[in-house]
């Protein structure tokens, strides 16, 4: 079975990694009932939505993203039921210029947050789910050019997960203008399925066996930990205010994967 997995956009991107060692472990998992596997990579520079489109088309062999679920998810794509990165990205916290840092730790109320113009990639589910309620949201087409957008001034928050904070602090702060916000969180139910063409049952079947396996001897858990703890201690959310905002575009979804989310113990503020 050859299987393709999404690339970097750039030679500093380090988003896929995880998602790749993921598929890599489901995999290895059901080798003994499934056979052998190849993984091999898209080319670098595919930006999210260019890979969601590739993905329905089935362009590339056995073609499989992660992807923020939604109640809209095209006819020609199957998920897989299961929130791969524990739901961790929901936690969302922000990039900033030294200025609006300054400014963010005065926020006590969401309304005081929705002050700031937050800044999001194109097609994220996020910028749909601020709007919704109530924020100010700009969209950028390319992941490192946001960072310089906050930097600037240009915009005011780029908003991403707990999980993501360490690695790209660690590739950005060379940056004299860039820095992270410490002194709040927004969080809202993200839950990020595996998906591929639904012509791919055989990889569809596969994937969702070798993932409920990993979690249960909890291979998976070790992974995850191993990636993403070092950033969620980073992030220090239980010293934040954390703003929790629902999630209307999940409402359709089967709740069975609530079960798989993680939950960090921060005084909730509504």
């Amino acid at each position: 079975m050859i299987v393709t997995v999404q690339g970097p956009e750039s030679s500093t991107d380090k988003r896929y990694e995880y998602d790749r060692a993921v598929i890599e472990l489901a995999l290895t998992k059901t080798r003994a009932k499934y056979g052998e596997f190849v993984l091999q990579e898209t080319s670098i520079g595919q930006n999210s939505r260019r890979a969601l489109i590739e993905a329905a088309n089935n362009k590339y062999s056995n073609y499989i993203i992660k992807y923020s679920m939604n109640n809209e998810l095209p006819e020609s794509l199957a998920s897989i039921p299961f929130p791969v990165d524990l739901g961790i990205v929901g936690y969302r916290v922000a990039f900033v210029s030294k200025k609006t840092k300054s400014a963010l730790a005065k926020v006590e109320t969401v309304e005081d947050l929705k002050k700031f113009e937050v800044i999001q990639g194109l097609g994220w589910l996020d910028t749909r789910i601020l709007e919704h309620h109530g924020f100010k949201v700009r969209t950028g087409a390319e992941y490192h050019s946001m960072f310089s957008m906050v930097a600037l001034n240009r915009s005011d928050l780029f908003l991403r997960g707990a999980n993501e904070l360490l690695d790209e602090w660690s590739t950005h702060r060379s940056n004299p203008e860039l820095t992270y916000d410490e002194a709040v969180s927004i969080y809202y139910p993200l839950p990020r399925f595996l998906v591929t063409s639904s012509e791919n049952q055989d990889l569809i079947e596969r994937i969702h066996e070798g993932l409920l396996v990993a979690y249960e001897d909890g291979s998976l858990l070790e992974l995850w930990d191993r990636k993403y703890r070092a950033s969620i201690d980073f992030a220090k959310l239980n010293t934040r205010k954390v703003f929790r905002l629902s999630n209307p575009y999940i409402e359709g979804l089967d709740p069975s994967w609530q079960k798989y989310i993680y939950q960090v113990g921060a005084e909730l503020t509504q």
